[in-house]
């Protein structure tokens, strides 16, 4: 096995970004993101939705478009929600130092003017996404057993390489940065579909018996557990 390269991993691509802004239809810079390779969803800045999407979908990013210093207060509220302690904030708006500096002060950790060009803002996303050190980022490590590489899609598992497909390497991604936990089905959903709709309970299981199935080429099947009644959990080997 060989170190992942930092500079192997997109930090755009792939992220979960929520912008808020005063219509639901995307922007050019919205659109540069996506074409990007992230996932974004668009809410009104009015929307009553924030937190809750925050909290089930877990974006890495939120971006405001169309900052005021009548948000302030709001911001700062928000940022009071677990959920959302840990989110980095970008804010844009007039290209003023004051608004800048209440948009700072509120706790967004950078803030463009509106008119700024696209390669700048793409650098700025890219720069707040890497300091997020987002989950989808990370790598698990745990030699001689375990080696999850984002950065190229790949996994080891007992010293042995096993093919996953992308969801499956997503789910096995998450319970590996999660040891011992247990997740329900709808905790699971969000992770498998990134938020976007709800999976059955049988899909579910279904993928479980997947990734269960390939990780028994490797020796390691045992260690994702079924907890009946509650749901699954990933046993690392020190722990089993």
């Amino acid at each position: 096995m060989t170190a992942a390269r930092a500079e192997a991993v997109n930090p755009v691509s792939g992220a979960r970004i929520l912008v808020l802004g005063s219509e639901l239809s995307p922007d050019k810079l919205t659109l540069r993101l996506q074409r990007s390779g992230a996932y974004v969803q668009v809410l009104t800045v009015a929307s009553d939705d924030t937190v809750s999407t925050i909290k089930r979908w877990q974006p890495a990013l939120l971006i405001l478009k169309e900052w005021s210093p009548k948000m302030a207060a709001w911001l700062t509220e928000l940022l009071t929600f677990p959920s959302c302690m840990r989110l980095s904030i970008l804010a844009m708006g007039k290209d003023d130092e004051a608004h800048a500096m209440t948009a700072l002060d509120a706790g967004a950790s950078a803030y463009l003017a509106n008119t700024v060009t696209e390669s700048i803002f793409q650098a700025q996303v890219g720069a707040l996404l890497k300091n997020a050190q987002h989950w989808e980022f990370m790598e698990v490590r745990q030699e001689p057993h375990l080696w999850i590489n984002p950065g190229n899609s790949r996994v080891w598992l007992n010293g042995t390489e096993i093919r996953l497909s992308r969801r499956l390497f997503r789910f096995l991604h998450y319970l590996a940065l999660h040891p011992d936990h247990t997740f329900t089905p709808q905790e699971i959903s969000n992770v498998l579909s990134d938020g976007q709709k709800f999976i059955q309970e049988n899909s579910i299981a279904a993928q479980v018996h997947r990734l269960r199935k390939s990780m028994d080429k490797a020796g390691a099947g045992e260690w994702l557990e079924t907890v009946h009644g509650f749901g699954y959990r990933l046993n690392l080997p020190e722990k089993i």
